[in-house]
């Protein structure tokens, strides 16, 4: 089996995948990498349904050693060896021949590796390796708030911001994997420094990471302290802090959340304009912690992009922290199929 999915499917070849999905399959295994755990579930890919939860630290040892993990942490599932195929959504980018060209969150994987072909010879397995943020969209799409709708964008919101598209019912890759990637839109030029090396990309202003560069530039800039630099000194932010900053009050958090909901609208409304998307499903560890106040913040911002709010509906993200395996899953399940 090519370990990699075709995004060059005829439309014959669409009936039948759509046929296929509604009828029952054989449950497959999907995993969810990321930068510091390893986790395995069984998933019914026709309902989304998964089982068990397996699951270890990500080695840090070098990409060889994550993916003896993977394979590891597959092998912990029950009935592993009866299933059809294995699905792995990885944190970086994934072209559509199934390479790995790199990943930022796992030490020493800095060239590319085919890790579906890597995985295949520790598993013999069909293996589908595909990026994580993308396996995300597909679980939304498919068995989360997309469901019944044939182009959607999935953007999701934590330390930055990734997105995955779908058009005409199919996850669209490209040629280096990097379509849908909304958080390296530029949506102020010249603006705030972003972790990649340009300049006022969109997870500058609403990844977590970003806001926490920013509150720390203010407090450093002014005697006044705010919630998240004071909350910085004492460990590490996460998105309940800003959400307890946002509750109590605090002038800072409140701008830098309205930043941050200007560059999602700017972003989000282009992107619907150009490929006529009719919806986009937002989750992640922010958006999923302040809810449809955030979503109306979204859509009441004077920065709309394109077409405006009127052209693209906003909706939560439905699958939330297993999202990555379901959906990886789920493709494994329609490359066998």
């Amino acid at each position: 089996m090519a370990p990699f999915l075709s995004m060059s499917k005829t439309k014959n070849e669409k009936t039948k995948k759509s046929a296929k999905s509604s009828q029952y399959r054989d449950p497959v295994v999907g995993v969810d990498l990321g930068g510091t755990k390893v986790l395995a579930r069984l998933v019914d890919s026709d309902t989304g349904a998964a089982s068990g939860r397996h699951k270890q630290p990500t080695p840090k040892d070098g990409p060889a050693s994550v993916l003896d993990a993977v394979a590891e942490v597959v092998r912990k599932v029950e009935g592993w060896e009866d299933v059809a195929a294995v699905g792995v959504g990885i944190p970086g980018p994934v072209n559509r021949r199934g390479v790995v060209a790199y990943c930022p969150n796992i030490d020493g994987w800095d060239r590319p590796i085919d890790a579906a072909s890597e995985l295949e010879k520790r598993l013999g397995k069909p293996v589908v390796v595909a990026n994580d943020v993308n396996c995300g969209a597909v679980a939304e799409h498919r068995v989360g708030a997309g469901r019944g709708v044939s182009a959607m964008l999935a953007v999701f919101v934590g330390t930055g911001v990734g997105g995955g598209l779908i058009l005409d019912d199919e996850l669209v890759v490209g040629e280096r994997g990097q379509v849908g990637e909304i958080g390296h839109v530029t949506v102020k030029p010249g603006g705030r420094p972003c972790g990649c090396g340009g300049f006022g990309h969109l997870e500058t202003y609403a990844g977590r990471a970003g806001m926490i560069r920013e509150a720390r530039r203010l407090a450093s800039e002014t005697d006044e302290g705010n919630y998240l630099a004071d909350t910085i000194r004492e460990g590490t932010i996460k998105s309940r802090h800003i959400a307890q900053a946002l509750d109590a009050g605090d002038p800072v958090t409140i701008r830098l959340l309205q930043d941050a909901a200007d560059a999602l609208a700017l972003g989000i409304g282009n992107i619907a304009t150009v490929n006529d998307i009719p919806l986009a499903v937002l989750g992640g560890g922010i958006v999923d912690r302040l809810g449809e106040p955030f979503l109306d913040q979204i859509r009441q911002s004077p920065d709309f992009g394109g077409l405006g709010p009127d052209f693209v509906e906003l909706r939560l993200a439905q699958r939330l922290d297993d999202a990555g395996a379901v959906g990886a899953a789920i493709l494994a399940a329609d490359a066998i199929a």
